[in-house]
């Protein structure tokens, strides 16, 4: 990271240096698809400057006739750029192996700064799992970390059976660098240097690899269109921003440089860079990947799995586990900005009831706000807290929303929470005075900063506002105080923080476009310095209206943490990520329960403390289809808790649209209806055919709600996916790599919606195995090839792997109620006639329930005994393998009854309960009145 103290008194400008070396370059070869590119920017946005004399004076090859890459390193990179051994090798205690790298002398420097002398290390965690770094010579790997806290192992000596082999070229004195990393079952490269263009320079860090396959998932959080990536040389920029998702590689609100590649046998692994500088992944068709990076260290964590879940949960481990949602979390959300006051939300509720439409949580946007500023009522909503207070008896529950910036400049009311900050220096300042602009408005009024050192923006608020710093303690005390104060007015359940990459708008513009056009204009212009303007300015920055990294933002000039110690510039990426954990903690001491929040901005072990939506999406058939892409991924990126906006939130949905939607976003983990100002409304009573489709919907969400929950309790655990696509369970079925229109809750349920307008036959895939349909309990006839489904508007399809339990409870309108209502369950056997399934149980709302163990854990089995190869017996068993004292409900309800799909034959007798048998091969057992905190056995006879 870099440190400020170092610079505080210093003007940086920026200063162009020209290094005269010019090598002798080779003609164009063949586009293997393995060009690096030396000026990619230019070449996306078709700089003319870029010709032959340009690239080749760079040392770089010229290709006039390239398609995607015309100005590139040497494909033999590896001899004539980058770096070469230039020490022996110390080997350590067989945990980490380390090299002395010397820059190779005929490499020319692309941007300038490049460090002569680097270190490389391989640190060994075991045999699953390695670490390599790169960093300055004179630095440490620490120095290069982002302040975030991760769960490291003790390093750990490789075994001779390590899943990983890791071969380094010869260190002959002089030769030069490369390494690669083999898996040892079969020999597979996990990733290869040999591609050449490793940099290490102070402001710009380069470094290729070589995949072992075109199936590469990851890289967030920005668009795709696809799960499985182009890997056509697509760059995918990585760089917080207010950035709603559109067309094209764009980069979106959080950070997440994690990649996941399935091998060509059905291994897979994952890479992890640990940056939190803005960075840009191009993709290769070779395959590989290109990272190029403004800061920080190339510091890359490999997790060996080899089963896609196993990569995920030794991904997790290091960065932290999600945290377990509240039990009310999921239940259907319904939100929009646009409500004119209270009576407008009451409208909503009662509609949303009346249509029989489960609801569980209601929102407010800014509009609840006195003029959008946070801990403050509007005067047409000061009734909200009585309301909240009268709907929280039947269940319903509320979140507000806050933003990070404050209105410093508040006139019409007392503002406690701007005098409280001050006092506190809770907020972000300049650098130094020497970057500051002036502080007059009278004389210099388009761009003064009048509040001390604070550093002054523009968002929502009716005033210039400041943004708080939330690696300061004081900054969090202020936050959780403010939360407290504002629980005691407005009772709420869990909140929702937006606007936290951090968003400030139009910086570096003459004003914002909702600046009062009765003011003269203002706006937050940063000064030209080297780390607003770096000279590689990131594909993020070349594609906004300024191109400068700061634009939709803050300067990175600011300056935060503790003692003064980071640059804005190496911490934008964390700004959400550091308001998450103080919003959590708020929430936890405000409420007393567990609650949940939501943010927009995230980084790896933002999942530790809140979920995430997929932000401003469009109400449109492509966004549909994305809210399942940003749902895989983001399952990936260890923050499970994940949905979008459903129906859409810019411009008007149109009821096929938001019927579809509904039925899909009743199988998002977070399931919230929301849209945006000016919009029509969209809540799913407003059309009697949404109503409909949602109330089918949601009750089967409901009455699987118990099957989701233990979910959410085996990611918290173990770090295991909630929503994980179709080649995590069949890694070997090359068809399912490239699915992304159908989807599994964990390992059982397939969900297959329509993703197309006017479209009542779906084709899907079914993977080979043994299929139930949800509805009906009939066995899928075929199965490793793909149907045809027929799906009218009001229906999606549901099918029940076979093998698996899922257990269930009676739905109702909320989950007050849904909790007390009996469970049932789905028997879904396999080829063997077995099956088996699980249920984690609390009170749903205690904070750390887990850990002091005041839970249920249960587990399900079916097996039939097989004599001369008939079934004479068949036997229905629940296990209580971890029992609670205290009372969470369980205790009062039933295992009501059971539906058994794939029996071969009906039960001559049952010993509790009665039963039916259907010609569809389900057996329906009801009646049952088995215990739900004791062991039994439901034993049928053939």
């Amino acid at each position: 990271m870099f440190q400020i103290s170092k610079l505080r008194n210093a003007v940086v400008l920026i200063a162009a240096v020209i290094i005269p070396i010019i090598i002798v370059y080779a003609e164009a070869e063949q586009d293997s698809g393995n060009r690096i590119a030396c000026f990619p920017l230019m070449e996306i946005d078709n700089d003319q400057t870029l010709d032959s004399a340009f690239c080749q004076s760079k040392g770089c090859i010229y290709d006039d006739a390239g398609e995607n890459v015309k100005c590139y390193l040497p494909l033999d990179g590896s001899k004539s750029y980058g770096y070469q051994h230039n020490s022996t090798v110390n080997a350590g205690d067989g945990t980490y192996i380390e090299h002395q790298l010397q820059r190779r002398q005929d490499t020319p420097s692309l941007y300038g700064g490049d460090y002569e002398k680097v270190k490389f290390k391989v640190t060994f965690y075991g045999d699953k799992m390695l670490r390599f770094t790169f960093y300055q010579d004179g630095s440490s790997i620490e120095n290069n970390q982002p302040p975030v806290g991760l769960n490291l192992p003790i390093p750990t000596a490789p075994s001779d059976t390590s899943d990983y082999i890791v071969k380094i070229s010869d260190s002959i004195e002089g030769g030069p660098f490369d390494f690669v990393i083999r898996r040892r079952s079969t020999d597979q490269i996990i990733l290869d240097t040999k591609l050449g263009g490793l940099t290490i320079a102070k402001q710009f860090l380069m470094i290729s690899f070589a995949l072992p396959s075109e199936h590469l998932y990851g890289i967030g959080e920005n668009t795709h269109d696809s799960f499985a990536h182009n890997m056509n040389y697509k760059m995918h920029p990585i760089f917080a921003r207010d950035q709603p998702p559109g067309d094209g590689e764009m980069n979106l609100y959080g950070s997440h440089p994690f990649y996941m590649v399935s091998e060509d046998d059905g291994s897979s692994h994952g890479v992890f860079l640990f940056n939190s500088h803005a960075i840009d992944v191009t993709t290769l068709p070779y395959p590989g990947l290109t990272y190029r990076t403004i800061g920080g260290g190339l510091d890359f964590f490999v997790f060996l799995g080899p089963k896609p879940e196993d990569v995920v949960k030794q991904y997790t481990g290091v960065i932290g586990r999600t945290m377990m949602p509240a039990y009310w979390s999921l239940g259907f959300q319904i939100s929009r900005y646009g409500y004119t006051g209270t009576n407008d939300i009451r409208e909503v509720v009662e509609r949303t009831h009346n249509a029989g439409i489960p609801q569980d949580v209601q929102y407010a946007d800014i509009d609840h706000m006195d003029n959008q500023a946070d801990f403050t009522l509007g005067p047409t909503f000061l009734d909200l807290p009585e309301f909240v207070k009268e709907q929280a008896v039947g269940g319903l529950r509320f979140i507000p929303i806050l933003d990070p910036a404050i209105n410093t400049e508040k006139t019409n009311i007392d503002y406690p929470t701007h005098t409280n900050a001050m006092l506190a220096g809770a907020y972000i300042t300049w650098f130094n005075d020497t970057l500051q602009p002036n502080s007059d408005c009278s004389a210099f009024p388009d761009d003064c900063q009048p509040l001390d050192n604070v550093m002054l923006g523009y968002v929502w608020p009716d005033g210039r506002t400041a943004f708080p710093d939330f690696f300061k303690n004081e900054t969090q005390v202020w936050w959780k105080k403010e939360m407290k104060t504002f629980h005691d007015l407005l009772p709420y359940d869990g909140i929702w923080i937006d606007m936290n990459e951090p968003a400030a708008f139009d910086t570096n513009k003459e004003k914002p476009f909702n600046y009062p056009p009765d003011k003269h204009p203002w706006n937050l212009i940063c000064p030209v310095n080297e780390w607003d303007d770096p000279p590689y300015i990131t594909l993020s920055a070349s594609r906004s209206d300024t191109n400068r990294l700061s634009d939709k933002t803050i300067c990175m000039v600011g300056r935060q943490g503790q003692n003064d110690e980071h640059l804005h510039y190496a911490v934008h990426n964390l700004y959400g990520w550091s308001q998450t954990k103080p919003t959590y903690e708020g929430l936890q001491a405000a409420t007393g329960k567990r609650g949940v929040v939501i943010t927009r901005s995230t980084f790896p072990s933002s999942g530790k403390h809140a979920g995430h939506w997929l932000g401003d999406n469009t109400s449109r058939w492509k966004d549909l289809h994305s809210s399942i892409i940003g749902s895989l991924e983001f399952n990936l990126f260890g923050i499970p808790y994940i949905g979008a906006d459903i129906c859409g939130f810019f411009v008007n949905s149109t009821e096929q649209l938001c019927e579809r939607w509904m039925e899909l976003g009743a199988f998002y983990p977070f399931a919230r209806n929301h849209n945006s100002l000016g919009t029509d409304p969209q809540d799913p009573a407003i059309w009697p055919s949404v109503a409909s489709a949602s109330r089918t919907a949601l009750n089967i969400r409901y009455r699987l709600l118990p099957y989701l929950y233990t979910l959410f309790y085996h990611s918290h655990t173990s770090g295991s996916t909630v929503v994980r696509p179709l080649y995590h369970e069949y890694p070997t079925d090359v068809r399912a790599k490239s699915i992304d229109g159908q989807f599994f809750w964990g390992p059982a349920l397939l969900i297959s919606p329509v993703l197309t307008e006017n479209t009542t036959q779906l084709g899907a895939y079914l993977p080979a195995d043994t299929w139930y349909d949800y509805y009906t309990g009939k066995k899928e006839e075929t199965s490793g090839t793909d149907v045809t489904w027929n799906t009218p508007l009001d229906k999606i399809n549901l099918h029940v792997r076979g093998g698996y339990i899922l257990p269930q409870q009676l739905e109702a309108l909320n989950t007050k109620l849904s909790r007390q209502n009996n469970f049932t369950m789905i028997v879904a056997l396999n080829s063997d006639k077995a099956a088996a399934g699980d249920l984690f149980w609390d009170d749903g709302e205690t904070i750390d329930t887990i850990s002091t163990k005041q839970y249920h854990y249960i587990r399900f089995s079916y097996t039939e005994t097989i004599v001369n190869g008939v079934a004479i017996e068949g036997v229905l068993n629940m296990q209580v393998q971890v029992n609670t004292s205290s009372s969470n409900g369980l205790e009062y309800l039933k295992m009501d009854s059971a539906l058994i799909y794939g029996l071969e034959k009906s039960p001559k007798s049952i010993n509790a309960g009665i039963f039916d048998f259907a010609d569809t091969k389900v057996a329906n057992l009801f009646n049952l009145a088995r215990p739900m905190t004791s062991n039994w056995e439901v034993v049928l006879t053939f």
